[in-house]
């Protein structure tokens, strides 16, 4: 019995020996997370007067799209375009 390098995968990605990550589904939750931050911003800014709300929400919005960055580059290294 042949045995692989520690590391290294065999089969197609979603097959048995490889199952697919769920990276493509975090991506959804992570766009979702950064559209629903902006939002709040955006109302934070215009119905409000309350300054610290903008600035913990706008804050909130750059993290979540340093996590869309971030999840985006794991699934270019999981899944290169040939």
């Amino acid at each position: 019995m042949e045995r692989a390098r520690r590391g290294s995968l065999k089969g197609a990605l979603g097959s048995h020996d490889r199952p697919a990550s769920a990276l493509g589904f975090r991506r959804v939750l992570a766009v979702f997370g950064a559209l629903v931050l902006l939002l709040g911003t955006i109302a934070a800014v215009l119905w409000t007067d309350q300054l610290w709300l903008a600035v913990l929400l706008g804050a909130g919005f750059v993290a979540a799209c340093v996590n869309v960055y971030w999840v985006n580059r794991r699934l270019h290294y999981e899944r290169p375009q040939h």
